[in-house]
C-alpha cells in the first residue's frame, strides 16, 4: 500500500512538475519574441516579392577583350595561342559578342518605374526584367546619374505593378534590424537578415557622391539595385556593392532619402541637375587637429580643387579646412556634401574656413555638376619611371624630383606642378608620417610646392610646430600627411 501510495505521488509530482514547465515555456517572452520577430521576416519577404524584380542585361564588347591579360591593341599570350591552334571558319571569333549581367531592382512606379543601379545597366544594349511570377518585360532606361550610381528603367506590363514603400532614412539607426532583397548570385527572390552596421559611410570609391548606410546583411553580386529594407517591409536603402568579397560581412546600400530623390528627378527630366563646388576632401585626422591646435576634429579639409570648378573661381585653397557654410556648423565631409546638394543652382553660399590657423570667410557662386565629374579614374604611377633625386632633406628622410615630359600624365595633378618622392628612408619621420615614393608633393604649409628650394622654405615654416602638412598627390588620389620635425 505504501508502495502505491508512494508511486502515485511520484507521478502526481511529476505531472504537476511538467505543467508547470509547459506552463512556463507558454509564457516565456523570450520565445514570444522570437516568434514576433520570425514573423516579421515572413511579412517582409511576401511582401516585397511583388516590389523586387531581376534584371539581365546584355553588353555587346570587342573581341579582344575575351582573351586573358590582352585587350583591343596588343594582344596578350593567350590570344596568340588561341590563334595559332583554332585557326580556320569554325574558330573564327566575331568581332563583337554578347557579354551577360545580372541585377536587382525595386519598382517605384504602379505603371512599370523601376530603380536600380546604374553599374547594373550602364552600356546595356539589351535589359530583361523578371517578375515575380515569372513574367518578362524588355525594359528601357530613363535616366542615369552615374555620380550616385542609380539608373530608372521603365517596362510596359499588362497589370499595374507593386508598388515598394520608402521609408525615412534620416531616422535609421545603427543597430535597428535590416533584411536584404534581391537576386544575388542569380537565386532569385532572396532574402537576407541583419542590422544597420554604421551610417553616412564615404570614402569608399564606388561613387563621386557616397553617404552609405553600411550593413551585415550578405549583399552579394546580383544583390545591386534591390531594397534594403526595415522590419515594416520599407526601403531604407538601395543595395550597392560589398567590401572585398562576398561573405566578407561589409555591405553598402544608398539611403532611400537620397535614392528617391534622384529618381524623381529622373523621371522628371530624365537627368540629374545638382550644384556642386569642385573640391576633393578628408575628414580632420587627430594628427591635423594637434598641428592646428584644434580643440576638436569638426570640418572637412580641401584636399584637391577641380580646374574649371566653381571653387577653382574663388578664394578657396587646398589645405583650407572648412568649419562652416552660411553659418551652420561643419562635423565633417557629409555634412558638407549634404549642405552644398541641398542648395539651387547659382546660389552663393558662404564658407568660414580655416586657413593656416586663422578664419577666413570664402564665398562661392554653386554652379551645375558636369554630367563627367569625378568619374575619371587615375592610374598608379609605375615606379620604373621614377629616377633618383637628390638627398636635400635627409633630416626629415626623404629625396624628391622635380616632374618631367618622361613621366606619365595620369598622375591628375594639373600643369606639371609639384614635387616627386623618389625615395623615403626606412624608420624617418617622412616614413613615420606616411611619405611614399611615388608622391607629388603638391604644397607644404600652406605653401605651394614648385622646386626643391621652394620645397625647403615651405619645410621651414613646419619648425614653429615642429610639424609640416603636406598636401601629396598618389596615384592621382589627394591626401594630408602630418610630418613630425626631429628634435635638434
Amino acid at each position: 500500500m505504501q508502495s502505491l501510495l508512494k508511486s502515485r505521488m511520484i507521478l502526481f509530482a511529476t505531472i504537476f512538475v511538467l505543467g508547470l514547465s509547459v506552463m512556463g515555456n507558454a509564457a516565456d517572452p523570450g520565445l514570444e519574441a522570437a516568434f514576433s520577430m520570425q514573423k516579421a521576416f515572413v511579412d517582409v519577404a511576401r511582401q516585397l516579392k511583388l516590389s523586387v524584380v531581376n534584371i539581365r542585361v546584355e553588353r555587346t564588347s570587342s573581341a579582344g577583350s575575351v582573351w586573358p591579360d590582352s585587350d583591343d591593341s596588343s594582344p596578350g599570350d593567350a590570344e596568340e595561342f588561341f590563334k595559332r591552334f583554332f585557326q580556320g571558319p569554325r574558330f573564327n571569333r566575331p568581332e563583337k559578342f554578347k557579354i551577360q549581367g545580372a541585377g536587382s531592382g525595386v519598382v517605384i512606379a504602379a505603371e512599370g518605374v523601376i530603380l536600380t543601379n546604374n553599374h547594373v545597366v550602364k552600356d546595356a544594349t539589351k535589359i530583361t526584367v523578371k517578375m515575380h511570377d515569372e513574367k518578362e518585360y524588355d525594359a528601357e532606361v530613363i535616366g542615369q546619374d552615374p555620380q550616385t550610381d542609380l539608373a530608372v528603367i521603365k517596362v510596359k506590363a499588362d497589370a499595374s505593378l507593386k508598388v515598394a514603400e520608402f521609408a525615412n532614412s534620416d531616422a535609421v539607426e545603427v543597430g535597428q534590424w535590416c533584411i536584404a532583397v534581391g537576386n544575388p548570385l542569380g537565386l532569385e527572390q532572396t532574402v537576407t537578415v541583419g542590422v544597420v552596421s554604421a551610417l553616412g559611410r564615404s570614402g569608399i570609391g564606388a561613387a563621386t557622391i557616397e553617404d552609405f548606410i553600411q550593413t551585415d546583411a550578405s549583399i552579394n553580386p546580383g544583390n545591386s539595385g534591390g531594397p534594403l529594407v526595415d522590419l515594416n517591409g520599407k526601403v531604407i536603402g538601395i543595395n550597392t556593392l560589398i567590401f572585398n568579397a562576398p561573405g566578407s560581412g561589409i555591405g553598402f546600400a544608398i539611403p532611400a532619402n537620397l535614392a528617391s530623390r534622384i529618381s524623381q528627378q529622373i523621371i522628371k527630366n530624365g537627368k540629374v541637375q545638382r550644384p556642386y563646388l569642385g573640391i576633393t576632401m578628408q575628414p580632420v585626422t587627430d594628427e591635423l587637429a594637434r598641428h592646428f591646435d584644434l580643440k576638436n576634429r569638426d570640418g572637412a579639409v580641401v584636399m584637391q580643387i577641380a580646374e574649371g570648378s566653381p571653387a577653382a573661381r574663388s578664394d578657396l585653397r587646398a589645405m583650407d579646412i572648412i568649419r562652416k557654410i552660411d553659418d551652420k556648423t561643419m562635423k565633417n565631409t557629409n555634412d558638407v556634401q549634404k549642405h552644398v546638394l541641398d542648395c539651387e543652382i547659382d546660389r552663393e553660399i558662404r564658407l568660414e574656413v580655416l586657413r593656416n590657423g586663422k578664419i577666413k570667410e570664402v564665398k562661392v557662386k554653386l554652379e551645375q555638376m558636369p554630367v563627367s565629374y569625378g568619374l575619371a579614374a587615375a592610374e598608379m604611377i609605375p615606379q620604373s619611371k621614377l629616377r633618383s633625386g637628390t638627398g636635400i632633406f635627409e633630416d626629415l628622410g626623404f629625396r624628391v624630383q622635380q616632374i618631367n615630359a618622361e613621366m606619365p600624365r595620369e598622375m591628375n595633378i594639373g600643369k606639371d606642378k609639384g614635387l616627386v618622392v623618389v625615395s623615403v628612408r626606412s624608420e624617418s619621420p617622412a616614413d613615420n608620417g606616411g611619405l611614399k615614393s611615388g608622391d607629388v608633393i603638391v604644397q607644404v604649409n600652406g605653401l605651394e610646392v614648385i622646386d626643391e628650394k621652394n620645397l625647403e622654405e615651405a619645410l621651414k615654416e613646419g619648425n614653429k610646430k615642429k610639424s609640416s602638412v603636406l598636401l601629396v598627390n598618389r596615384a592621382g588620389m589627394p591626401m594630408f600627411l602630418v610630418v613630425a620635425h626631429p628634435e635638434k
